[in-house]
């Protein structure tokens, strides 16, 4: 039994032994061409930031929708007949609905002005035109427009009930477009990162060819020629995954104030949010996989090529 343990315990050291004299061949590989690396990871990175800048880009305009779905309002206009007293008082009853968040009543006086603005007349130029109290019922977030809107519609002394959603209808189309159209890439621009990694590793392989053939022919085993280069596959992809995030980090921070100028107009507020940590590291294990499998393609061709 315990000539079984000494042997796990030595084919373990002889393994971590084989993977350490991989990992430090290959950050040597990386620092004695500190230019080639550097443009590497560099090019790695803009294919990177692109769809990382368009998701956070997307995550932003998400936040903006649903802050807009919570100014969402339903006009509900009553009768002619309904003077100031009797809607003040249905506009109190509404509030009480448990899935309504305020209830704004307009009345034929501010419509008027309102018309008037819309048209650009004066009050008087529009004439005496019959306008009914209106009462604007802001919903609670999360709350099914349609059903309280046919709600509101069977209330006594209602004349009509409007909901204008086709602009949310619109951003959600978008959004969806958006969605795809980051998918899309994040598939061409992984695709775009295997190349490079691929191209890259083939030509440090090139540089090698005579090493590598001596190490064949002295018996070294496929796996031991590979290691080193699956590890600076594994770098160059990581270090082009951080800095398309500390990239796109750095963009988001020079854009802040702009973007709060702009809201501001609007008399709102807005927070950039940026790419989180769960993303860093899904982008590091992403990019850092590429890149192996790239490596290992490039090597694996040119080992079939040594001993085919």
């Amino acid at each position: 039994m315990s000539g079984l343990i000494d042997s796990g315990r030595a084919d373990l050291r002889a393994w971590g032994r084989r993977h350490a004299y991989g990992l430090l061949s290959s950050v040597g590989t990386l620092l004695r061409n500190p230019l080639t690396s550097a443009l590497t990871i560099a090019v790695l990175a803009i294919a990177l930031m692109l769809p990382l800048g368009l998701n956070t880009a997307l995550v932003n305009l998400e936040n903006v929708h649903d802050s807009l779905d919570r100014l969402d309002s339903i006009s509900v206009f009553m009768d002619l007949e309904v003077d100031e007293e009797a809607a003040r008082r249905i506009a109190s009853q509404l509030s009480s609905w448990r899935d309504v968040l305020a209830v704004d009543p307009a009345s034929p006086a501010a419509g008027m002005r309102e018309l008037a603005g819309a048209t650009g007349l004066d009050a008087a130029d529009v004439g005496d035109v019959p306008l009914p109290w209106v009462l604007e019922v802001v919903p609670e977030q999360a709350v099914d427009t349609a059903e309280l809107a046919e709600r509101l519609g069977r209330v006594e002394r209602v004349d009509m009930v409007v909901v204008d959603l086709d602009w949310v209808r619109r951003l959600d189309a978008i959004l969806e477009v958006f969605g795809r159209l980051v998918q899309l890439l994040a598939v061409l621009f992984a695709l775009s990162v295997l190349f490079v990694i691929s191209n890259n590793i083939r030509t440090e392989i090139e540089r090698r060819k005579e090493e590598i053939e001596i190490l064949a022919l002295v018996g070294a085993t496929p796996g031991y020629i590979r290691r080193p280069f699956l590890y600076s596959g594994l770098w160059m992809g990581a270090g082009g995954a951080l800095l398309a995030w500390l990239s796109v980090h750095g963009a988001l921070m020079l854009l802040r104030g702009p973007v709060a100028e702009v809201v501001a107009t609007y008399g709102a507020s807005a927070q950039l949010a940026a790419p989180s940590g769960e993303m860093l590291a899904m982008m590091l294990a992403g990019s850092g996989l590429l890149g192996i499998l790239g490596a290992w393609v490039a090597v694996s061709r040119q080992l079939a090529r040594i001993n085919p």
